[in-house]
């Protein structure tokens, strides 16, 4: 199904990348967005400004001139005083464009003299152009007067194109009636001066070969504009000013010299691209523009249309190709960086190779583009969702944790917690559905559908079952107080986790809401199994991994990061296995190597047993997983604590060590002496095996007597604790210990720093711990030397330190000193040897009392065992006066 909507929307896609392709082109070839291409023409030229040629000079007939010679038109002999005068300067070439094509009638002589004046020169260009009697006449060449035709240098046609925005943008080099014969009159100018460049034009707007009507004004060879700049940018000097002689010298000397009308209403002046807010420009400097652009071989040629629909084509595509492989938070970004990037690219190729390359269309198009891929994306979501709604419906019972209920079964769960003595459900109409056991009263009326209605011992609620509206009445005897848990029980029969039922879209109800809701509802049900599912692995009490097959740990639960990190917030998933197992090491030289070719190769569950570095003993067991999409199967591994069975198994087996050695070993030697006393006959002899008889007797008695202690205290069993003055058991201790001392030649010092300290506590195993430290400081001391008992009472809590200056401890035995059936090591030092069972009893008896046995030792210098137990205040007796 997927790969199905996978190919189908790649077809579509590529079917949506050829249809916008076809139809940009279209635009371009039928110039939909001619007057866009030209603004941005317009816009990009404007960008594009430079200095004109110095060889280029304007003769302007501007308004300062107007006021100092008169009112236009001038006599003609003007003109031939100017140009007189310009001779002596020497230009290249000399321009008038001005119109001379019917004679002076107020003063014939002037033309004799300009004609005169024309000649002489042998340089003055003069203009053609088209004129028409009325709109529907034939179009007519306009010639300058014979005299003047005759005289000129050469004629050039001073036609400017101008687009039907009222931009002049353009010039045809050749125009002409019929076949297209007069220069354009920059190329007339050029042609005169020994400067003339040879013109390579670009290819005519027509066939060459086209049979040319004599009734038609034709033109070819169209020659965009490359404007220098906005008007007044080409140098200019006023007509009168010249005509004055108010000049520099050799101003003119071989320079192209313009003579032509600026003054405002008076010539042809038009707006051109970088017209701006200089206003138009006069034909004149139009002319000098072209001039200066054919002179320095500077040129516009627009892209050929297949090369410009080819790239057009390219670039509208460029977007959508690129779409399937973005991001879509990055796609607008990218088509931004597209859109700016073909705009700076064909500015460029404008500015640096002189090509025009119309853009408006592909801009267009490439904006376009994200809407449309947007919505063919959509189109593609909606599919894919409801081909995965499809699947969902099908499986959504299956997976679904809202099952259907069974009021019956849930109500007599919930009477074993609350006594419920009976219920019924009804239907609206009172009819009943369900009943069971003392039914309640009847319904007290209006009822809310969100909590119980109380009425003595009826609770009536409202609920939906089964897609229906029922009356559910519980029968709870009145002198039941329910707490607010329980209450919150009997709520759960009305708000149960039930299936919401469908609802169905309204009429007029946008579609992709609709199927939003039912992939919301959808995820609400497996957001809920998720969670589910997370409670159940953080609530296990062993931890688990589920990993892959190389070995990456794809989901763990809390207590696997406690077992592993000693931390339940650790972060296991995502993480290598070698990596989160480094610290557990197997038992019994088995390697993960073995037991994870046993489970991935052969399908097979092992167990095993580990130990973590910290200390924790773990059973790890490993079984074979199947992981949907995965090529092998994955494994599951579960981590189960066992270091209390551990513990209890040494704890068995030294206590088995214990009987079998320390109480065994006098037993034997007990009854090896009793045959040898039966066979002596001398009294002394007898005498000396009772008296070791009762030595060993007296060992024996003092091992049992020690290991019953130590197993009273560490009993579950009930201790009968009493208010005591925990002085008093310190000096009951010292009392008892006297004679060890004595024997032992160790004084005892004792001070307090109370008369009284009382505590809670169960005085004969309290006064047999301290017993026994002071056993072991006597015992460990030197003939001669003092112990020390101090007892103090530091925030709260009674702390009774006893201190002797014996043979020590070494560091080495210090974390194992309270351990049962733990010797200490001698280290050098002669010491007192034991069966390790005192130190763990004053351990297990601080234990029991809620505190805790400190010690600090340094081999050769004594020791200090502090008890520390709480300080508990002693409760007044209640006097009987009955």
């Amino acid at each position: 199904m997927q790969a199905r909507i996978r190919n189908t929307g790649i077809l579509e896609h590529l079917l949506l990348v050829a249809l916008l392709a076809v139809v940009a082109a279209s635009f371009v070839h039928y110039q939909v967005l001619w007057r866009w291409d030209y603004l941005l023409y317009d816009a990009q030229l404007s960008l594009w400004t430079r200095d004109v040629s110095d060889d280029i000079v304007i003769i302007a007939i501007d308004d300062e001139s107007l006021n100092q010679i008169g009112r236009w038109p001038w006599p003609r002999s003007t003109h031939a005083r100017l140009i007189n005068q310009l001779e002596r300067e020497s230009p290249g070439v000399i321009g008038l464009d001005i119109i001379f094509s019917e004679p002076d009638p107020n003063n014939p002589l002037s033309d004799v003299l300009l004609s005169r004046a024309i000649r002489s020169s042998g340089k003055v260009v003069l203009p053609v152009f088209m004129t028409q009697e009325s709109n529907n006449a034939y179009p007519i060449e306009a010639l300058p007067l014979p005299e003047f035709t005759g005289s000129a240098a050469a004629l050039g046609h001073v036609h400017i194109d101008v687009s039907d925005d009222g931009i002049a943008r353009r010039v045809y080099l050749k125009e002409g009636i019929g076949e297209p014969h007069w220069l354009h009159y920059s190329l007339a100018l050029l042609s005169v001066t020994d400067r003339a460049v040879e013109l390579v034009p670009e290819q005519p707007v027509s066939d060459q070969q086209l049979a040319y009507s004599p009734m038609q004004w034709s033109r070819e060879y169209p020659f965009l504009i490359p404007y220098a700049g906005p008007p007044g940018h080409v140098r200019q000097i006023g007509y009168a000013q010249v005509l004055a002689g108010e000049y520099p010298q050799n101003l003119f000397k071989d320079k192209i010299v313009l003579i032509g009308t600026t003054a405002e209403g008076l010539g042809d002046a038009l707006p051109t691209p970088l017209s701006g807010n200089g206003g138009n420009m006069p034909g004149i400097e139009i002319i000098a523009n072209v001039t200066d652009a054919i002179l320095n071989n500077l040129r516009i040629t627009e892209l050929h249309k297949p090369w410009l629909l080819l790239l057009t084509a390219v670039l509208v595509s460029l977007p959508l190709l690129v779409y399937p492989l973005l991001n879509p938070a990055h796609t607008l970004l990218v088509l931004l960086g597209i859109v700016f990037s073909t705009l700076l690219a064909v500015a460029s190729v404008l500015w640096l190779l002189g090509i025009w390359i119309p853009l408006s269309t592909t801009l267009l198009f490439q904006v376009l583009s994200y809407p449309l891929w947007s919505w063919r994306r959509l189109v593609l979501a909606v599919r894919h969702i409801n081909a995965e709604l499809s699947q969902l419906a099908a499986r959504q019972n299956e997976l679904s944790v809202f099952k259907d209920r069974n009021i019956a079964n849930e109500i007599e769960f919930i009477s074993q917690l609350i006594p419920i003595n009976g219920w019924v459900l009804q239907g609206e109409a009172g009819s009943t559905l369900m009943r069971k056991g003392t039914e309640p009263a009847d319904i007290p009326g209006q009822l809310s559908p969100d909590y119980w209605t109380i009425d003595g011992a009826g609770y009536w609620s409202d609920i939906h079952y089964k897609d229906k509206r029922f009356r559910l009445g519980l029968n709870i005897a009145p002198d039941t107080a329910i707490s607010d848990e329980e209450m919150r029980l009997l709520n759960s029969l009305i708000n149960s986790g039930v299936r919401p039922a469908t609802v169905e879209p309204a009429y007029l109800e946008d579609v992709l809401k609709a199927k939003i809701r039912q992939v919301q509802a959808v995820g609400s049900e497996y957001e809920a199994l998720r969670r589910i599912i997370d409670d159940s692995l953080s609530g296990m009490a062993d931890g688990m991994l589920i990993c892959n097959s190389r070995g990456h740990v794809m989901l763990s639960n809390r207590r696997a990061g406690w077992y592993l990190f000693g931390d339940d917030n650790a972060v296991i998933d995502g993480e290598a296995f070698t990596k989160v197992l480094e610290h557990v090491h197997l038992r019994e030289g088995v390697g993960w190597k073995h037991l994870l070719q046993r489970v991935l190769f052969s399908q097979e569950r092992v167990l095993a047993q580990a130990q973590h570095e910290a200390g924790r003993d773990l059973m790890v067991e490993i079984s074979p997983i199947r992981i949907t999409g995965d090529v092998f199967d994955g494994f599951v591994v579960n981590l189960s604590d066992i270091s209390m069975l551990k513990a209890s198994e040494r704890k068995r087996n030294e206590v088995l060590n214990f009987i079998s050695h320390d109480l065994r070993s006098p037993l034997s030697s007990m009854l090896a002496m009793i045959e040898l006393a039966k066979n002596k006959t001398s009294i002394d002899d007898i005498a000396i095996m009772l008296d070791k008889l009762d030595r060993n007797t007296q060992k024996t008695l003092h091992l049992a007597e020690q290991f019953l202690q130590l197993s009273r205290a560490n009993a579950d069993e009930h201790l009968n604790f009493y208010d005591i003055d925990f002085n008093s058991v310190v000096l009951n201790a010292i009392d008892q210990i006297w004679a060890l001392s004595s024997k032992m030649q160790v004084s005892i010092d004792h001070e307090f720093d109370r008369d009284e300290l009382w505590t809670h506590a169960e005085p004969d195993l309290l006064e047999r711990a301290i017993l026994n430290l002071l056993s072991n400081a006597i015992k460990h001391s030197k003939s001669g030397t003092v112990v020390n008992v101090t007892v103090r009472l530091i925030e709260n809590e009674i702390n009774c330190c006893i201190i002797d200056h014996g043979t020590g401890i070494s560091s080495q035995d210090l974390p194992h000193l309270f351990e049962m059936f733990r010797r200490t090591q001698d280290g050098g030092v002669t010491r007192k040897r034991g069966i390790g069972l005192g130190l763990a009893f004053v351990d297990a008896v601080a234990r029991r009392h809620s505190g805790q046995v400190d010690v600090q030792s340094e081999l050769g210098e004594g020791s200090v065992f502090c008890l520390r137990i709480p300080h508990v205040e002693p409760i007044e007796p209640v006097l009987n006066t009955s």
